[in-house]
């Protein structure tokens, strides 16, 4: 960082935030304005949408998982001039309050509609602060926030992201995804042929039920568990059908995507290929990197037993395509 980024940096402020999510649930978050923004100088905005699971707006899955991918990239946009919101997912850290207290009430709670509703409302709430442009505020999608955000970027809804970035997301549907993340992992754990072909070919058989049915199946065997919650079915069964080049097609803004080639649950050469694709008959400035030696989290892996986890974003993003450019055409 220059010696700029650092003052800009320590000027921004940051601030606790509620707004109301789809269905008037609550959703608690953090808003980051850079120092100088005010509303006679309002700056551009991103929205950022964490990935899968039990993750916090910081990027975390405490205790274990702190990468806090989402809080730098927060932080290096406040140094390049733009605002920020990141939030807590419904029901969970901050809004855990929210939280349904019947189990049959989790599946709608869950549900993909309540999920990018509350991403379509953090969007509008971040356009609608007086220090951010109202009609300059873009998403930063981190693996499945990405999918919510091409999600909220391709149809008639407003408000619609200005720019989209779609960071470590799948580019294939995400059942193809998921098989070679359990084909990766079978590996890893030395298993045996017999093995490999039960849980390869039982996951294949529950995301074809969860398709045909929006339910998890009952006998879901206990390795495979914790990938399909039985509450979660509905919210499988849209995620599971989303087709992310067709969104990436039909999204009405300019896409960035970054995929690191050190990504091990999301494929550079595989998914990031499909965007490319997608996008190559696109007249917008509309792009893909794929960073060398660079992992899921947007951290530069330094081994190949280095997960990727910890450390500041790596030095060969691309930032100024993402953040002094998008600034600057938004002032």
């Amino acid at each position: 960082m220059s010696n700029v980024g650092s003052t800009a940096r320590a000027a921004s402020t940051e601030e606790e935030v509620v707004f109301s999510g789809s269905g008037g649930v609550p959703i608690a978050g953090s808003l980051i304005l850079p120092g100088w923004a005010s509303k006679d100088h309002p700056v551009a905005g991103l929205l950022l949408i964490q990935g899968s699971g039990p993750t916090d707006r910081d990027g975390n899955q405490p205790p274990a998982l702190k990468p806090n991918l989402l809080r730098h990239v927060a932080e290096a946009l406040a140094d390049e001039g733009i605002a920020s919101l990141r939030y807590d997912k419904r029901g969970m850290y901050a809004n855990h309050d929210s939280l349904p207290a019947k189990q049959d009430e989790l599946s709608s709670f869950f549900s993909w509609p309540a999920l990018v509703g509350d991403a379509r409302a953090a969007l509008a709430f971040l356009a609608n602060q007086s220090a951010v442009v109202s009609d300059w505020v873009g998403v930063f999608g981190h693996s499945e926030g990405g999918l919510i955000g091409l999600d909220l970027s391709g149809g008639d809804q407003e408000p619609r992201p200005k720019v989209l970035v779609l960071a470590s997301t799948p580019g294939r549907p995400i059942g193809q995804v998921i098989h070679d993340q359990l084909s990766a992992l079978l590996e890893q754990q030395q298993a045996t042929a017999q093995q490999r072909e039960f849980f390869l070919a039982t996951d294949a058989r529950i995301q074809s039920e969860i398709l045909t049915t929006g339910e998890v199946p009952f006998d879901v065997p206990s390795g495979l568990a914790a990938l399909y919650p039985s509450y979660l079915g509905p919210f499988l069964k849209d995620e599971l059908a989303l087709d992310p080049v067709a969104l990436a097609t039909r999204s009405k803004c300019p896409l960035l995507v970054i995929n690191g080639t050190a990504d091990s649950q999301v494929s550079a050469v595989r998914d990031a290929a499909q965007f490319s694709l997608a996008l190559r008959s696109r007249t917008d400035v509309s792009e893909v990197f794929t960073p060398a030696g660079v992992s899921h989290n947007l951290k530069t892996v330094t081994s190949d037993s280095d997960p990727g986890f910890d450390g500041p974003l790596a030095s060969d993003l691309p930032p100024l395509k993402w953040s002094s450019e998008y600034h600057r055409m938004a002032i």
